[in-house]
């Protein structure tokens, strides 16, 4: 074991484990990314008091549910830049204790103390679920690969939603050490009340299952454009995004919560924006106990709004290389890497298109921009509609969450009480 330094910071000695290139592009990022997510935090707690949104519009409806939300346009001054910004609220009735009108007061009390308990120190454990399958049975064929797409037989194929969060790295509070959490403890999320204490922050990274996007150019019933966004964002969790507050105002005995940042992949790849993706980003998700019991989730997510959707490339280099690495499964690429440089600097050397963007301003200027005013063909519609998603997947996961809440009878048990995949983070 040995201490190792990476972009200008050490980590404690961590065995068998070496930092990739990659972590340290994300370590040294964290403190950009942070600030970044601060500002536009302080900036949603002014406008959404004062209600001064620049752009405010209806963006989901729930039916025989008390739950509501909205979207806003507008624009924010982040790192002394002004930068054109998105996001959604949306507030979720999560649940109310069952009981005599007599003893409401001390199950307000119990509720109060459970949900600060289930909020900061499990809901990162158990927020992705793997939905119901057909039963693969023992003892059927398997198809040939060129067989399967016609196959008929029911196969392994798992399902899952939500937000699937695992921890990386973190500051310790004083000493400013960095540190790897180790492999057994990856899933095991830290008691965020820890953060502020032990942690100065944590970084994580969270799969979004199930997010592809359905971009429909030609109508509901032609072809569609599907944008699989189903990869990973680097997130960074400090004590300003941590909620925990025993009375915070008259009528709620406790709200309690997470909140991060999002750190913009240092990898770049064929999405230019989406999880992952962000210049400037954060998220909230809190939960608010009145003084009768009644809990509900409130939720917040506020980005920068995208240049473009798709990096495509045009130049006929990258696809051969694109080629060669899926027929040489990834050889090429570690083998052209010392000749990049020279590459680069070919005078026939394409750049980038965004087929997205560019098919939306395409056929408004076809149409004399009646494209966007009558057939829902522009960018602010497509940014609604990334919203619109974010908005489902938010309440995907709070409702699924709410069946693993109900399951445990206390959650101030203990973890030797309670089932192990709640206490690992590692469901089925």
């Amino acid at each position: 074991m040995r201490n190792e330094q990476i972009g200008g910071l050490w980590r404690e000695p961590v065995e068998t484990t070496v930092l990739t290139d990659q972590d340290g592009a994300i370590l040294d990022s964290v403190d950009t990314y942070l600030k970044a997510g601060l500002q536009l935090k302080q900036w949603w707690e002014h406008t959404s008091t004062t209600n001064s949104f620049a752009e405010r519009f209806a963006l989901g409806r729930t039916f025989n549910r008390p739950d509501n939300g909205f979207g806003f346009f507008d624009h924010v001054t982040v790192n002394g830049r002004t930068i054109p910004a998105m996001g959604n609220f949306q507030s979720m009735f999560f649940d109310q204790p069952k009981v005599p009108t007599e003893q409401t007061r001390e199950a307000a009390q119990w509720m109060r103390d459970q949900i600060r308990e289930f909020a900061l120190h499990y809901f990162m454990r158990i927020s992705d679920f793997r939905q119901p399958q057909v039963v693969s049975e023992n003892g059927r064929p398997v198809p040939s690969p060129y067989l399967r797409p016609f196959s008929a037989c029911p196969q392994e194929d798992p399902q899952r939603v939500g937000f699937g969060f695992s921890q990386l790295f973190y500051k310790l509070h004083g000493t400013g050490q960095i540190g790897l959490f180790p492999e057994t403890e990856r899933f095991a999320i830290v008691d965020l009340r820890e953060i502020g204490e032990k942690y100065e922050w944590i970084v994580v990274k969270v799969r979004i299952f199930d997010f592809s996007f359905t971009y429909m150019p030609f109508g509901l019933n032609n072809p569609q454009v599907v944008l699989p966004l189903s990869e990973a964002s680097y997130l960074v969790l400090s004590r300003d995004f941590i909620t925990h507050e025993d009375h915070p105002k008259s009528g709620v005995s406790g709200r309690y919560g997470l909140g991060y940042a999002f750190i913009k992949s240092p990898a770049s790849g064929l999405l230019a924006y989406g999880p992952g993706e962000f210049d400037a980003a954060f998220e909230l998700i809190n939960f608010e106990v009145c003084e009768d019991g009644k809990t509900r989730v409130n939720m917040v997510f506020v980005a920068n709004r995208p240049e473009r959707i798709l990096n495509l490339s045009l130049d006929p280099l990258d696809w051969g290389f694109a080629m060669a690495d899926v027929m040489s499964l990834g050889l090429t690429s570690q083998l052209l890497a010392p000749m990049q440089g020279m590459l680069d600097r070919l005078p026939f050397r394409g750049g980038d298109v965004d087929p997205v963007f560019a098919f939306i301003s395409l056929v408004n200027l076809l149409t004399g921009d009646r494209a966007a005013d009558e057939l829902c063909i522009s960018q602010e519609e497509l940014n609604r509609q990334f919203l619109q998603k974010h908005f489902m997947q938010h309440y995907q996961t709070v409702a699924g969450s709410l069946q693993t809440w109900r399951q445990i009878p206390d959650w101030l048990a203990g973890e030797e009480q309670l089932p192990q995949w709640v206490v690992k983070g590692i469901s089925a």
